[in-house]
Order: structure tokens, then sequence, then C-alpha cells
């Protein structure tokens, strides 16, 4: 018996076709996403898909539900695609109870995710909808058109057995990969060294994260940051971990540069709306810039007109936060990132040398340990 009913027209077979093409293509692209984010291998950059704090990859690539033991949750969206894909090429084989059993999964999947990418990260990865969308119309048709509702235990048990070679294979590829980090180690130095030395002000702003100011320091970290992006806060995910490794050997500054044009000049509308005014809030508490840098990126999804105003209340910065003065000093460290070309967040200088975009954690120790040495 055939999966589709004999007199399914060509039309919905065409739909089903696209669609599920249309999801291997999302898929494709969000498992090169996944390690590429997680293991790059250039200096700098960004995904295609980062559109807005709201409409972005990475807050999705770097959650903890991106992967299942080092599997990208892409790869079983390439699967399912191809699942769907193969009744339309083997036409004479039932697939049936198959597309109802994993395309029933992969709803409640995509339902559950796309639950907790608004819920809990508070963003909306573009191209994990188009998968959402275009896989689960496919499986709206196939359910119109099925030729029967029968399941056969044999092929469910290959599909399952399948799928779980898929997470035994991606987990030994993404081991491999934090292997591999060590072999581009020569890469990434030379990549480094071959950036532009930039000229900075003699004196920059007093906006420390580290308690060590030390201009005989080995290690200068500069970040342009956006309160309000979710890159800004994968970064800052990471500051702990390189202050504990590194203490006493790198200072870490905290320049303001939110895309927003309430502030900065070169925005010619506001990307995040919120986010010069959560600026204002970390400048009138410099002296606690650490604290209040770590709680406005914990509490990133919950910025709004009640949020800024309630902090403000917390921190009794009503004075500072109102004065003009504390506007011109933010503009001023605008002005300051984009005089040295920052174009995007995250932006972070490394003995003045301009790197866009988060690199991990592995290869951002590559590259302290190389200036420690030097």
């Amino acid at each position: 018996m055939e999966t589709l009913k004999k007199d399914t027209t060509f039309n919905s077979k065409f739909l089903i076709g696209l669609f599920s093409v249309i999801a291997l293509a999302a898929s494709i692209y969000l498992t090169q996403h996944f390690y590429k984010v997680h293991f790059p291998t250039t200096i700098g950059g960004g995904g295609l898909c980062d559109i807005s704090s709201f409409l972005n990859c990475d807050a999705a690539t770097n959650s903890p539900l991106s992967n299942l033991f080092g599997t990208p949750i892409s790869a079983f969206g390439i699967l399912t695609s191809l699942l769907f894909l193969a009744p339309l090429i083997l036409s004479a084989i039932n697939f049936s109870g198959i597309i109802l059993l994993f395309g029933g999964l992969n709803l409640l999947g995509c339902v559950s995710l796309l639950i907790y990418s608004i819920i809990s990260l508070g963003s909306l990865c573009p191209v994990c909808s188009i998968f959402w969308v275009s896989s689960n119309i496919a499986f709206y048709l196939y359910y119109k058109n099925l030729g029967s509702r029968s399941f056969t235990p044999l092929p469910i048990v290959i599909v399952t057995l399948t799928y779980l070679g898929t997470t035994g294979l991606g987990h030994l590829t993404y081991a491999s990969k934090e292997k591999d980090i060590l072999a581009i180690k020569d890469s990434l130095i030379a990549q480094y060294e071959s950036l532009e030395t930039l000229t900075l002000p003699k004196k920059l702003p007093d906006l420390n994260l580290t308690a060590v100011s030390d201009k005989n320091l080995p290690v200068k970290m500069v970040i342009f940051s956006d309160f309000q992006c979710p890159a800004c806060k994968a970064l800052s995910k990471m500051l702990p971990s390189v202050m504990r490794k590194y203490k006493n050997k790198i200072e870490i500054k905290y320049l303001f540069y939110p895309l927003d044009s309430a502030c900065n000049s070169k925005m010619t509308y506001a990307l995040h709306p919120q986010a010069c005014n959560a600026a204002k809030i970390a400048l009138c508490k410099k002296s606690e810039l650490l604290r209040v840098h770590d709680e406005i990126f914990e509490e990133q999804k919950e910025i709004d007109d009640e949020w800024i105003n309630a902090k403000i209340v917390k921190e009794n910065i009503q004075d500072c936060y109102g004065n003009e003065k504390t506007l011109k000093n933010l503009i001023s460290i605008v002005d300051l990132g984009n005089e040295i070309g920052v174009k995007s967040t995250p932006t972070f200088l490394l003995n003045n040398k301009k790197i866009e975009g988060v690199l991990p954690l592995s290869q951002l120790y590559i590259l302290i340990d190389h200036l420690i040495q030097k």
C-alpha cells in the first residue's frame, strides 16, 4: 500500500515536496550555523539571521536546548525533512505509520521550542521558524492525504535507530571538533596578528569590570556592547571565567555601544529601543559596574519602560539618570566606538586589535595565552 491516497492531487504532492525541501534547507543552514558559532575557524563575523535582539539565531544556538549530547537539534530536522521527502521518491513503500509518529513528535518539538524561545530566551530564531512552519505544513498535508493510519513496527524501529545513530554521531563530531580547536591554534594567532592595531585615546573612560587596572598588565580587553544584544549577553557569560583564569593579568573595560538612535549618531532608528536607557543606568552606577552589568544582562528579556523605571528607583539614581550630563557622557563613549569603526555588537579590542562577534571561550583563551607569553 502506498503512503498517499491514490486520488491525492499533483498540487498536494508538489506542496508536500516544496515545504519539505524548505524545511530541509532551513535545517542544513541551522546545523552549519551551530558548528560555525561553537567552532569558528576565523576571527569575527556574524550570522545572516541575526536581525535584531528579538529576531536572531544566536540566542537559540547558544541556548542549552540547541543540542542533545552535542548533536545540534537541527540535525534531527534534516532527518525529519528527508523522511517527509522519502514517500514522494519511494512511492511503493508505505511510510504512513512513520509519518504519523515522527511527524507528530516533530510537531510537539516545534511547539515546545517555540514556547521556550519566546518565554525563556525572549527571542525568536527566524530560520528555526521557517523550519517549524514548513515542516508542519508538510505534515498537515500528509495527514490529510495518508492512505492508511497503520503502524508497522519494523520501519519505525529502523527510523528510531537512525535518529539514535545521529545522536551518537553528533556527539562524536562535537568531541572531535573540540579537539580540533588546538589544531587551529597557529591559524587563529596568525589571523589575530594580521589585524590592524588601532590607536586609542591614552585615557579611556573609567568603566572597568576587573578590580585591577594597571597599564602594565599584559592583556587589555575593551568591549563595545549593547545590553539588549543577545550575542553581547553570550560574551558577558564568558567574562567571569576569563577573569578567574587571568586574575591580575587582564584589564577588561566595558564601553557602551547601544544600537539605539537615542544616543548613537550612526543609528537612524532604535534597533534596541531601551539600550541607551540601560547604558545610562550602568553609567550612573559605574562604581558597581560589574554587578550592574551582570544584573542587566541576566534580566535582558525583561527590559522595557517599566523595568527601566523600576531599576532607576532600585538603584536610587533618579538625579544622575535624568541629568543631561549623563547622556552627554554616554554619547561621548558611543562616539569613541564610532571613531574606531565599531559597526556591530559585540565588538571587542584585544590589545587594540579589533574583533567582531563572539569567540568560543577556548579560542579566546588561545589568544590571551599568546599575548601573555609574548
